[in-house]
Protein backbone atom coordinates (compact mmCIF):
# COMPACT_ATOMS: atom_id res chain seq x y z
CA UNK A 1 0.00 0.00 0.00
CA UNK A 2 1.36 3.32 -0.98
CA UNK A 3 0.03 6.62 -1.03
CA UNK A 4 -1.08 7.87 -4.86
CA UNK A 5 0.28 10.60 -5.97
CA UNK A 6 -0.65 11.58 -9.56
CA UNK A 7 -2.74 10.65 -11.78
CA UNK A 8 -2.07 10.86 -15.74
CA UNK A 9 -5.62 10.20 -18.23
CA UNK A 10 -4.73 10.20 -22.04
CA UNK A 11 -7.81 10.61 -24.08
CA UNK A 12 -8.70 10.29 -28.05
CA UNK A 13 -11.46 11.78 -29.42
CA UNK A 14 -12.55 10.17 -32.58
CA UNK A 15 -11.59 11.48 -36.19
CA UNK A 16 -15.26 10.89 -37.26
CA UNK A 17 -18.18 13.41 -38.42
CA UNK A 18 -19.72 14.40 -35.02
CA UNK A 19 -16.97 13.23 -32.94
CA UNK A 20 -16.58 16.08 -30.67
CA UNK A 21 -18.23 17.03 -27.64
CA UNK A 22 -18.72 19.85 -25.04
CA UNK A 23 -20.11 17.45 -22.99
CA UNK A 24 -18.13 16.64 -19.50
CA UNK A 25 -16.03 13.79 -19.18
CA UNK A 26 -14.92 11.84 -16.02
CA UNK A 27 -12.53 9.21 -14.58
CA UNK A 28 -13.21 7.13 -12.21
CA UNK A 29 -10.43 5.54 -10.01
CA UNK A 30 -9.77 3.91 -6.63
CA UNK A 31 -13.69 5.41 -5.28
CA UNK A 32 -13.20 8.98 -6.49
CA UNK A 33 -14.25 11.08 -9.72
CA UNK A 34 -12.30 13.38 -11.23
CA UNK A 35 -13.33 15.99 -13.78
CA UNK A 36 -10.92 16.31 -17.23
CA UNK A 37 -11.54 19.62 -18.37
CA UNK A 38 -8.34 22.01 -19.20
CA UNK A 39 -8.43 25.69 -20.54
CA UNK A 40 -8.42 23.72 -24.33
CA UNK A 41 -10.77 23.01 -26.59
CA UNK A 42 -11.36 19.89 -25.08
CA UNK A 43 -12.52 16.55 -26.23
CA UNK A 44 -13.03 18.17 -30.16
CA UNK A 45 -12.98 16.01 -33.29
CA UNK A 46 -9.76 14.42 -33.13
CA UNK A 47 -8.27 15.84 -30.34
CA UNK A 48 -5.26 14.15 -27.99
CA UNK A 49 -4.85 15.35 -24.05
CA UNK A 50 -3.01 13.85 -21.58
CA UNK A 51 -4.72 14.91 -18.52
CA UNK A 52 -2.83 15.10 -15.21
CA UNK A 53 -4.33 15.21 -11.55
CA UNK A 54 -2.13 15.72 -8.65
CA UNK A 55 1.72 15.15 -9.36
CA UNK A 56 2.52 14.83 -12.91
CA UNK A 57 5.08 12.31 -13.97
CA UNK A 58 7.64 14.69 -15.34
CA UNK A 59 6.81 17.42 -12.52
CA UNK A 60 7.36 20.16 -12.76
CA UNK A 61 7.34 21.09 -16.20
CA UNK A 62 4.84 19.03 -18.34
CA UNK A 63 5.27 18.39 -22.12
CA UNK A 64 2.80 18.47 -24.51
CA UNK A 65 0.51 17.23 -24.40
CA UNK A 66 -0.12 16.56 -20.61
CA UNK A 67 -1.95 19.31 -19.74
CA UNK A 68 -3.27 20.00 -15.97
CA UNK A 69 -6.82 19.93 -15.24
CA UNK A 70 -9.21 22.49 -14.03
CA UNK A 71 -9.37 22.84 -10.49
CA UNK A 72 -6.58 20.83 -9.82
CA UNK A 73 -6.90 20.87 -6.03
CA UNK A 74 -10.62 19.60 -6.65
CA UNK A 75 -9.28 16.83 -8.48
CA UNK A 76 -6.51 15.47 -6.78
CA UNK A 77 -5.86 12.01 -5.43
CA UNK A 78 -4.04 13.43 -2.84
CA UNK A 79 -6.59 15.74 -1.40
CA UNK A 80 -10.02 15.30 -0.01
CA UNK A 81 -10.60 11.54 -0.47
CA UNK A 82 -6.43 10.59 -0.29
CA UNK A 83 -6.35 7.86 -2.44
CA UNK A 84 -3.89 4.91 -1.73
CA UNK A 85 -2.71 2.07 -3.82
CA UNK A 86 -5.27 -0.67 -2.19
CA UNK A 87 -7.89 1.13 -3.03
CA UNK A 88 -7.60 0.53 -6.77
CA UNK A 89 -8.88 -3.37 -6.37
CA UNK A 90 -11.97 -2.12 -4.80
CA UNK A 91 -13.58 -0.05 -7.76
CA UNK A 92 -13.67 0.10 -11.07
CA UNK A 93 -11.77 2.21 -13.38
CA UNK A 94 -13.95 4.15 -15.99
CA UNK A 95 -14.15 6.94 -18.29
CA UNK A 96 -17.61 8.61 -17.65
CA UNK A 97 -19.21 10.99 -20.54
CA UNK A 98 -21.88 13.70 -19.12
CA UNK A 99 -23.71 15.22 -22.44
CA UNK A 100 -24.98 18.19 -22.68
CA UNK A 101 -28.14 17.53 -23.83
CA UNK A 102 -30.09 14.45 -25.13
CA UNK A 103 -28.71 14.66 -28.82
CA UNK A 104 -24.99 15.15 -27.32
CA UNK A 105 -22.75 12.43 -28.87
CA UNK A 106 -18.79 11.73 -27.93
CA UNK A 107 -16.63 9.35 -29.84
CA UNK A 108 -13.65 7.85 -27.71
CA UNK A 109 -11.06 6.24 -29.53
CA UNK A 110 -9.08 5.82 -26.82
CA UNK A 111 -8.15 6.12 -23.34
CA UNK A 112 -5.80 5.29 -20.56
CA UNK A 113 -5.03 5.81 -17.37
CA UNK A 114 -1.61 5.83 -15.29
CA UNK A 115 -1.60 5.67 -11.28
CA UNK A 116 1.37 7.24 -9.33
CA UNK A 117 2.56 6.22 -6.08
CA UNK A 118 4.91 7.96 -4.21
CA UNK A 119 6.10 9.63 -7.88
CA UNK A 120 6.90 6.10 -9.46
CA UNK A 121 4.50 4.53 -11.94
CA UNK A 122 2.14 2.01 -10.19
CA UNK A 123 0.16 0.71 -12.66
CA UNK A 124 -2.00 1.76 -15.89
CA UNK A 125 -5.54 0.74 -17.12
CA UNK A 126 -6.33 1.26 -20.97
CA UNK A 127 -8.86 -0.12 -23.07
CA UNK A 128 -9.22 -3.19 -24.56
CA UNK A 129 -7.36 -4.21 -27.65
CA UNK A 130 -10.25 -4.62 -30.03
CA UNK A 131 -11.76 -0.95 -28.79
CA UNK A 132 -12.04 1.41 -31.68
CA UNK A 133 -14.44 4.22 -31.69
CA UNK A 134 -17.24 3.81 -29.59
CA UNK A 135 -19.65 6.19 -29.27
CA UNK A 136 -21.01 7.58 -25.23
CA UNK A 137 -24.39 9.18 -25.10
CA UNK A 138 -27.60 9.21 -23.56
CA UNK A 139 -28.75 6.46 -26.42
CA UNK A 140 -25.81 4.55 -26.45
CA UNK A 141 -24.52 4.84 -22.50
CA UNK A 142 -22.39 6.75 -21.14
CA UNK A 143 -19.79 4.92 -19.31
CA UNK A 144 -16.69 2.81 -20.66
CA UNK A 145 -14.66 0.33 -18.39
CA UNK A 146 -10.69 0.36 -18.78
CA UNK A 147 -10.13 -3.39 -18.04
CA UNK A 148 -7.01 -4.04 -19.21
CA UNK A 149 -4.49 -3.75 -16.26
CA UNK A 150 -0.79 -3.41 -16.27
CA UNK A 151 1.79 -2.87 -13.84
CA UNK A 152 5.14 -2.57 -15.90
CA UNK A 153 5.43 -1.14 -18.89
CA UNK A 154 4.54 2.31 -18.38
CA UNK A 155 5.92 3.50 -21.80
CA UNK A 156 4.36 1.40 -23.57
CA UNK A 157 1.10 2.16 -22.29
CA UNK A 158 1.56 5.86 -23.31
CA UNK A 159 2.52 4.73 -26.68
CA UNK A 160 0.04 3.08 -27.85
CA UNK A 161 -2.22 5.94 -27.82
CA UNK A 162 0.00 8.03 -28.75
CA UNK A 163 0.55 6.01 -31.66
CA UNK A 164 -3.17 5.72 -32.40
CA UNK A 165 -2.99 9.57 -32.22
CA UNK A 166 -0.27 9.71 -34.38
CA UNK A 167 -2.23 7.96 -37.12
CA UNK A 168 -5.53 9.73 -36.35
CA UNK A 169 -3.85 12.90 -37.22
CA UNK A 170 -1.95 11.87 -40.69
CA UNK A 171 -5.78 11.36 -41.50
CA UNK A 172 -6.79 14.64 -40.77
Amino acid sequence: MANITGILCQVITGNVSGAGTDGSVYLGLGGREFRMDSTKDDFERGSWREYIMGAGPLEPNLPPPQIRVNNPDKNDPREGFPLDTANLTRAPVYIRFEPENSDDNWNLKFAAALVYAEGKFFAGYLVPLVFDNLWLGTGSGKVVYLIDEFREAEQKVLDRGRKLAAEQEKQK
